[in-house]
């Protein structure tokens, strides 16, 4: 991964292989090969004052076998780059066809979510809001009790999973570490908020009743398409592929992504660094949150470039703009 100044996380290296790095086999083989072929021309049947007749006669034959050998060498360096080659694109074509169809799936997962009269990315803009109401009574409920990032931990764990008959229950067990009466506090205020946000926000569904059945795939989803492409062991440009991915999520996506992954439901996001390296909410637009009331993404994902500082960096630093696209 490459690193400028104060651990900054642009892209991870990538560089072609050198034509030595590509064909350091056929070279290896190639050297061995020749020593192999030559050493018998340092026996003394073959020195200048010892050679015999009879082995001058058969010199004619020692060529054409010797360069026979060659040929022969030559040809099965040959046929193993070509088969190398063969595998390699075939590899990355295997690797292409499934990443090009989670893509797809990707597609299809977004539009499958609907909220009443709203359906696809523009459902994403009303999961900012309704998130934003919530924490809002998060805040009234915690009060100076919990940090700017738990606050956002408790209201994105309510907004997921919600209040009701199961929800509820399910809220609790995943809020154990908060003094238990807040939650019952909190809880009681979505119960009794729910009517006042609808009309409030002018929602045409019933707020804070949780969306674990419409985003739980979807997260899971795209999560696995980006580790699928960063386990990948082949020669590819990885940030290239995920930079496909990140093209289909929209702003409000990216947001609702960055909230998961601070929350404690998205911890795999951070185990591999995920988020920093491949940039996915590298497109969320400045004062998107509230840097006091809601979050400070510069400061959560520290070293994470975003679109808007880009030009400020290459100013300062002159790095390149592929080291940071």
């Amino acid at each position: 991964m490459t690193k400028k100044k104060e651990n900054i996380y642009l892209r991870p290296d990538f560089k072609e292989k050198s034509w030595f790095e590509k064909y350091s086999i056929e070279i290896f083989v190639i050297i061995i090969g020749l020593l192999a072929i030559h050493i018998f021309l340092f026996f003394d049947a073959f020195q200048g004052d010892k050679i015999s007749s009879k082995n001058a006669g058969e010199f004619g034959s020692f060529i054409g076998g010797y360069l026979g050998t060659l040929f022969a060498l030559t040809s099965v360096v040959f046929l193993y780059t070509t088969l190398k080659i063969q595998r390699e694109s075939s590899q990355i074509e295997k690797f292409e066809n499934k990443f090009f169809e989670l893509i797809g799936l990707h597609k299809e997962n977004v539009q499958e979510i609907i909220l009443k009269k709203q359906s696809g990315k523009k459902v994403f803009v009303l999961f900012i809001r309704e998130f934003r109401s919530i924490l809002e009574i998060v805040k009234d409920t915690f009060s100076e009790n919990c940090t700017k990032t738990e606050l956002i931990n408790i209201a994105y764990l309510t907004f997921f999973y919600g209040t009701g008959p199961n929800s509820t229950r399910i809220l609790k067990s995943y809020l154990t570490k908060y003094d238990n009466n807040k939650i019952d506090d909190l809880i009681t205020a979505l119960d009794n908020n729910k009517e006042s946000t609808k009309k409030e926000k002018k929602f045409d569904f019933v707020p804070f009743e949780g969306h674990q059945s419409r985003l739980g795939h979807y997260f899971r989803h795209l999560f696995q398409t980006v580790s699928f492409v960063d386990n990948q062991k082949i020669h590819i440009d990885k940030y290239e592929y995920i930079k496909i991915l990140r093209a289909q999520l929209s702003n409000h996506e990216q947001a609702l992504l960055a909230l998961n992954s601070i929350s404690d439901i998205g911890t795999p996001w951070n185990d591999d660094n995920l988020m920093k390296i491949y940039r996915l909410i590298k497109n969320i637009p400045k004062n998107f949150f509230d840097n006091d009331k809601e979050i400070d993404l510069e400061q959560c994902f520290e070293g994470l470039i975003f679109e808007y500082q880009e030009k400020q960096l290459l100013a300062t630093t002159n790095i390149a703009h592929t080291a940071i696209s």
